[in-house]
């Protein structure tokens, strides 16, 4: 009797949650899983950054093309345009990315909870709130870097000579 007291405290003083037994094959589908939805969240943030890069490597190139061909005002206008729909383009292109961002990290989560005690403790040494803090403060900073590219560009556009004045 007094085994089974000591039994009973000891496994309320530990919280630690014990997933169910899983045999090898359903591990190495897991596993795969996991590895599966880590490769695509990489992917996913490097594609966020690209698209950023991109994004403002296109602004510069039509500044660039603008003053190199001497724009007339309805050139410069439609590039205005231009601008404008790919600052929108990108900024939805990042959102849509975030999102993506989100399905892959519930895929982890998802499936870590069926691995051992020991690598859900390391697993939640950054907690989810945490995380979601950096997650958006980078999208923020990503959506303001773009607006405020396509905002240099207006205005370096603006600064240009227009042909017929």
């Amino acid at each position: 009797m007094a085994d089974k007291k000591s039994d009973t405290k000891s496994e309320d003083m530990d919280d630690t949650p014990v997933p169910d037994p899983i045999d090898d094959e359903v591990r190495a589908e897991l596993a795969l899983i996991y590895t599966k939805a880590n490769d695509a969240l990489l992917f996913v943030k490097a594609q966020q950054w690209w698209t950023v890069g991109s994004t403002l490597a296109v602004f510069m190139g039509l500044f660039v093309i603008a003053k190199l061909v001497g724009a007339k005002a309805g050139y410069i206008s439609a590039l205005t345009g231009l601008i404008i729909l790919m600052t929108c383009a990108c900024v939805f292109m990042l959102v849509i990315y975030q999102f993506w961002q989100h399905n892959e990290l519930a895929r982890i989560q998802a499936v870590a909870g069926h691995f051992s005690a020991t690598f859900q403790k390391i697993q939640s040494i950054k907690s989810p709130t945490e995380g979601n803090f950096h997650r958006y403060t980078l999208l923020a900073f990503m959506i303001v870097l773009v607006i405020l590219g396509a905002v240099i560009t207006y205005l370096g556009l603006d600064q240009l000579p227009r042909w017929p004045r």
